[in-house]
Order: structure tokens, then sequence, then C-alpha cells
């Protein structure tokens, strides 16, 4: 059985070693014998904008509804600012790219372009191949994609905004998913703990912060007053 499923990936994997070495001028077809794409990688799947692809964009879940009001005790008065903090590094997610067979050569190229790095500390698996033959965006006469399923690590921005009168300790999150043909982005709420899976954040770091006043002004030390005059700042001498 592993025999059967090891002949189409051979095949493909000798097709991108043609390319490589420029030793052949037509690229061949992807093998139809590759297994079906599974129902967890195709359920994402919609038109990319900027490709003639499909890629996984999730639909986005709707956020749970934020307190309106602080939990009782220390939380007791919602903050006079709002802050967002910004997280840069790498994750890990699965991306599936579906290409039309006609265009195995962009992919096959495409890969032998592919730089992403390796990060250590970071487990990923290697590149998986399947075939697409049935899926509402599936249309037209060529009637099959062909389909790579890639982890990363992928370079993200995450952020993490709190909101005004709402429990600071509840932030909205936005993670914007770099490497495939246009970003993939995850939202969620909470904190940066509550990450959904398969989304995992096993390299990223805090890069910086801004705030905005919730009423008010803000004071030159980042506070927020009623007035600028309550900043404590002296006039020029």
């Amino acid at each position: 059985m592993n025999e059967d499923r090891g002949d189409p990936i051979r095949g493909l994997c000798a097709a991108v070693a043609c390319v490589l070495a420029a030793g052949c001028t037509t690229v061949p077809e992807p093998p139809r014998s590759l297994p079906e794409l599974p129902a967890e990688y195709a359920r994402d799947l919609a038109p990319a904008r900027t490709a003639p692809v499909l890629i996984t964009l999730p639909a986005q879940a709707a956020t749970r509804a934020l307190p309106s009001r602080p939990p009782a005790g220390p939380l007791a008065l919602a903050p006079a600012r709002a802050c967002t903090s910004v997280f840069e590094g790498y994750v890990t997610y699965p991306i599936t790219v579906c290409y039309f067979p006609g265009t195995f050569t962009e992919l096959v190229q495409a890969s032998a372009e592919d730089r992403t790095p390796t990060t250590p500390g970071i487990r990923v698996a290697p590149p998986r191949y399947f075939k697409l033959t049935s899926h509402s965006h599936l249309q037209g006469p060529r009637g099959w994609m062909f389909c790579s399923v890639r982890s990363g690590p992928w370079y993200a921005r995450v952020e993490g905004s709190q909101i005004c009168n709402v429990d600071p300790n509840v932030r909205l999150f936005r993670a914007e998913i770099l490497g495939a043909p246009e970003p993939v982005v995850v939202n969620w709420s909470g904190t940066l703990d509550d990450v959904p899976p398969p989304l995992t954040l096993p390299a990223i770091q805090q890069t910086g912060e801004f705030c905005t006043c919730c009423s008010g002004i803000m004071c030159p030390d980042g506070s927020c007053k009623p007035r600028f005059d309550q900043c404590g700042v002296k006039p020029p001498a």
C-alpha cells in the first residue's frame, strides 16, 4: 500500500528535478493518482484575489461577545486608554494551494525558488500533495486541481487590541500570515494563549505597542488626562 502511494510522489519529484536541472523542455502534468485532498484542508478553500488558484482562506468565526463591564475586583474601572500590542515572528499553519494542471510548471518553479527558513525548535511536517476533484469552487472543463499542503514556518504579524470600556485582559487578535499567494488571516478574542488551532505561535515576540486615549487627550508621557493642562507639562521658559 505504501508503495502505491509513493509512486505519484516519486513522479512529482522527478518532474521537479527535471525543471531544476533544466534537462527537459516540457513538464509533465501532476499525476491524477494522488490521494484526494482531505476534507479538513478543502473546507476553507476559496479563490485567491491575486492568482488563478484556490488557497486556504479561513472563514472568520463570530468573535465571542466582549464583556461590556470589567469583572469586580482590582479591574473595577476600565483603563483610560486602549493599547495594541504587536508581535512578529514565525508561526505554523497548514495552508493549501490548489493549481489547475496547466499551471503546474509555475508551481514547480515557485518550489525551486522557495526560501522558507528553518527555525530552530519548530518541527514542521514536509509538504504533502493531493488532487482535488470535487469542490464548490471547482468548475469548468479542466475538472481537477493539483494541491500542496504546507505548514510553514510562515512569517506572521499578530496584533492584539484592547477595546475601550472593555475588560483590558480581553483583546481582539488578528494574525496575518505571509507566504501563500496572498496573506491568510486568523482572528480570535481573549488572550494570546487562546490562539485557535491549527495555528500555533512557536517563535513570535512582541516588537511594539501603540495606545490611544478612550477620552480626553494623551500627555507626552503617554498617560491620558481630561485636559492638556493636567499633564504637568511646564510652559517653555
